[in-house]
């Protein structure tokens, strides 16, 4: 199953869905697909669209999906990430109104650059991606939270 979060933003993001809906019209995408699409207004026979998905229902389909397609969101990336699931990220763009600036662009790079995320940028094809995900391994989450408090502690021990 893929699982695909589209983001609870109040701004549409039909893009990844249209494309995902492109491929299993085109036989070339035979898995289920579950969408929670929030804002994102779409009707579908192909696929599982729910707007918005509590906690625990959340939790359960990254658990069984066996990838994630994601706006590039930091809490969506990072819960994944956390799980050591296979991921991929497609930013929102401001220029096709998907956003209010381009800032998961940045997000999106600096998961790619750290191993974590496989990226979907605008003019990858999904289909070579959905190929190419299965000999992806993402590198395992390292917290680096402790180096944090010890700076900040330190900081604030000169004050």
């Amino acid at each position: 199953m893929i699982l695909v979060l589209l983001g609870t933003f109040y701004i549409e993001f039909p893009r990844p869905i249209i494309a995902i809906e492109k491929l299993i019209k085109e036989g070339k995408l035979n898995e289920e697909v579950i969408v929670q699409n929030g804002y994102t207004q779409y009707q579908s026979e192909y696929l599982k669209l729910q707007p918005f998905l509590d906690h625990d229902a959340l939790d359960k389909l990254y658990n069984e999906a066996r990838v994630i397609i994601t706006h590039a969101g930091t809490g969506s990336i990072m819960k994944g990430v956390k799980m050591g699931k296979k991921m991929i990220s497609v930013p929102r763009l401001h220029k096709y109104g998907e956003h209010i600036d381009d800032h998961q662009i940045e997000i999106h790079n600096e998961f790619v650059k750290m191993g974590y995320i496989f990226p979907w940028d605008e003019n990858d094809s999904l289909e070579e991606i959905l190929k190419e995900i299965d000999n992806f391994v993402p590198n395992k989450y390292v917290s680096n939270k402790q180096e944090i408090i010890n700076y900040l502690k330190t900081y604030i021990d000169t004050l």
